[in-house]
């Protein structure tokens, strides 16, 4: 159930420096009952007047990604290189860093891990307390009962959705893909925390390849060359898994970005994300 949304102008936002276009709107989830801001931006030939529909990109950590994501589109949109979607981010109704943290700490983790809580407080400054874990379920309920029926009821979209994440946004949205799947169709995984209570993921992972020779999407990863070792480790075993068990219609792309750290490499996972999922040139 949607228990709130409106629609506020530019500037009346969260989101730093807004991009042209961008409409904002307001939802309450009723499963963690947070608000949250989804900032939509429209194809440039977007019209109410035609039939056209188009593909929706959800994309995590809106207040800090949705700027770059739309920029990058508009380029590449100048060459035609990417097809016409829909970009819908997604952000927490937080106004301090450290609430952010401790937001999107909570909605894109599988599990509690009380001790990295505790860690991650003290070495982000955060009180003591505020950062609680294991929240990604409630989240993904959001997600799928709150926020895309809000979007599909208000744009003119199809059922070929794309989640991207990175960082906690990509251990969610690796979470996504093997407990939703077909929710989304396209994934940009990208410096994925699958690290995450001893890699978790890797054990969900096995879990679904013993019951599933199927996982119908496009999946783009990535990683930064020089993110920590731990990270990096978790990553491989992923992916490599995901390769032994050569899932039916499954397309994954593996990308490590050379030179690259763990913040640096966004612009970049952010550009290949689109192209990957949403090239001009490939199907």
């Amino acid at each position: 159930m949607l228990s709130l949304c409106s629609e506020k102008s530019e500037g009346q936002n969260l989101y730093p420096a807004p991009i042209r276009g961008i409409k904002i709107h307001s939802i309450k989830s009723a499963f963690n009952h947070k608000t949250y801001q989804l900032g939509v931006l429209l194809p440039k030939n977007y019209s109410e007047q035609d039939t056209l529909h188009y593909p929706v990109l959800y994309v995590l950590d809106g207040k800090f990604s949705f700027n770059g994501m739309g920029s990058i589109r508009d380029v590449m949109d100048l060459g035609k290189e990417i097809k016409d979607i829909i970009i819908v981010s997604i952000e927490d109704s937080c106004t301090t860093d450290a609430d952010w943290l401790a937001s999107r700490n909570n909605d894109f983790t599988p599990s509690s891990m009380p001790q990295v809580d505790t860690l991650t407080s003290k070495i982000m400054n955060i009180p003591e307390g505020k950062l609680k874990s294991g929240g990604a379920e409630l989240f993904l309920n959001t997600l799928q009962n709150d926020m895309i029926p809000f979007i599909e009821k208000h744009y003119k979209t199809t059922n070929d959705r794309g989640l991207s994440g990175h960082s906690l946004g990509g251990l969610f949205a690796g979470y996504c893909l093997l407990k939703k799947p077909g929710l989304f169709k396209r994934y940009g995984i990208n410096s994925p925390s699958f690290w995450w209570n001893n890699s978790e993921m890797v054990r969900i992972e096995n879990d679904y390849a013993s019951h599933h020779s199927e996982l119908t999407a496009k999946v783009f990863f990535s990683v930064g060359g020089f993110e920590d070792a731990n990270m990096i480790a978790s990553f491989n075993a992923f992916t490599n898994a995901m390769k032994s068990h050569d899932y039916k219609g499954l397309s994954a792309t593996v990308k490590i970005f050379d030179g690259e750290t763990h913040l640096s490499v966004v612009p970049a996972c952010s550009s290949r994300t689109l192209k990957v999922l949403y090239g001009t040139n490939v199907k």
